[in-house]
């Protein structure tokens, strides 16, 4: 009975000095160091070490391999000081590092994926107008006084050409300033989606039927048109891999961000809501 009372009071007293939270006073296996009770792993010192050193740990002196501990025991100290002094709450900069850090661990997943050439390609044919050339086109905006006249200025146009003095002869004037050859994005801009939608559907020396819009009505006199080529896959096929790491990153992102929100308690002060 007092074998069996001097082995239980050593078991709890192993159970009391090992739990959770408890110092410990050797340095275990996996660690290669304790800094207040927190770890440095020896996986981090091994991989610290060769790459400060470009060797392999087990090619480094004993004074490299206690150099480079040394380096992140005072890391380690001045990461738990900042902590004590809550710089994460208080310095703009840490809190800045910090969000970014956790930004950049809800997308590691998305960085370092190597996606398969079948989900390439099926994220190529979801969004395959996106991969075509960019277009060009040069066109010229013209103002009709109103309908009737806008009419017969097309028809005079389309049966005699579209020479500087045939447009003044019909009575049309430029809407805005000849730009020359744009971009088909550009052109949007600046033609705006209803006469853009014109536009693109007319050929080299083409003359649009009149559009009608607030300001106006116009004619379109098209000098130059040059639409999208759609590319391969091959061809596209970088550019198909940055836009789907990005947008999986994006997906990741919005995910955790859900998530985040959705335990927080979070209370806005009535003037703000």
């Amino acid at each position: 009975m007092t074998s069996g009372a001097i082995l239980g009071l050593l078991i709890a007293g192993y159970g009391l000095f090992t739990a959770k939270g408890t110092a410990l006073r050797r340095v275990p296996p996996e660690d290669a160091a304790l800094v207040n009770q927190r770890p440095i792993l020896m996986s981090d010192l091994v991989a610290q070490a060769e790459s400060t050193y470009t060797l392999p740990f087990t090619e480094l002196s004993r004074a490299q391999r206690k150099a480079v501990l040394a380096s992140m025991i005072h890391e380690e100290l001045y990461v738990q000081r900042g902590l004590e002094l809550d710089f994460p709450g208080t310095d703009p900069d840490t809190r800045n590092a910090l969000v970014a850090a956790v930004e950049q661990q809800a997308v590691a997943d998305a960085t370092t994926e190597v996606p398969s050439e079948a989900a390439l390609r099926r994220y190529f044919e979801a969004h395959s107008a996106k991969y075509a050339t960019e277009g060009t086109m040069w066109v010229q905006d013209l103002r009709a006084a109103d309908p009737v006249a806008a009419q017969r200025a097309v028809a005079t146009l389309r049966k005699g050409g579209a020479s500087a003095q045939a447009i003044r002869d019909a009575g049309l004037t430029a809407a805005g300033p000849n730009r020359g050859e744009d971009f088909y994005f550009a052109a949007k801009i600046h033609l705006g989606d209803a006469l853009f939608a014109a536009a693109k559907a007319l050929a080299d020396g083409a003359i649009s039927d009149p559009v009608a819009l607030p300001d106006g009505v116009h004619v379109l006199y098209m000098i130059t048109n040059r639409p999208p080529v759609p590319r391969d896959f091959a061809r596209a096929r970088e550019e198909v891999l940055i836009d789907y790491k990005r947008d999986r990153a994006a997906r990741l992102r919005a995910a955790d961000e859900k998530y985040l929100y959705g335990k927080a308690d979070i209370q806005i002060a009535d003037s703000l809501r």
